[in-house]
């Protein structure tokens, strides 16, 4: 699993699979030459704090996405295209106040 931010890293190990390991940061898996198998990166969008509208980092057949839209809120937010990830998370924090909450 690869990330844009720290926030999974130990949502990941929580899992004790040998079939996921945290690599940390995409970008710096994106410029590694040494990149292979399958991955999975998370995807924030939009990202806390700043609100700005993230884009998944790799491509290619082996990489396969999870968008987090915690704060993707079309009623409130300015949202450029419509969210149509394969797998995507939303979070209901905002609605009933349990944070972490999350359903997808």
């Amino acid at each position: 699993m690869v990330l844009t931010s720290q926030v999974y890293k130990m949502q990941t190990e929580s899992f004790k699979s040998v079939h996921f390991k945290f690599q940390g940061d995409a970008l710096l898996m994106k410029n590694a030459s040494d990149s292979t198998g399958n991955v999975i990166e998370f995807v924030t969008s939009p990202n806390n704090p700043d609100g700005l509208f993230k884009k998944l980092v790799l491509q290619g057949l082996s990489v396969n996405a999870i968008y987090d839209h915690a704060y993707y809120w079309p009623h409130f937010s300015a949202i450029p295209a419509q969210a149509d990830g394969d797998v995507m998370i939303f979070i209901i924090s905002k609605l009933t106040s349990h944070a972490g909450s999350r359903f997808g």
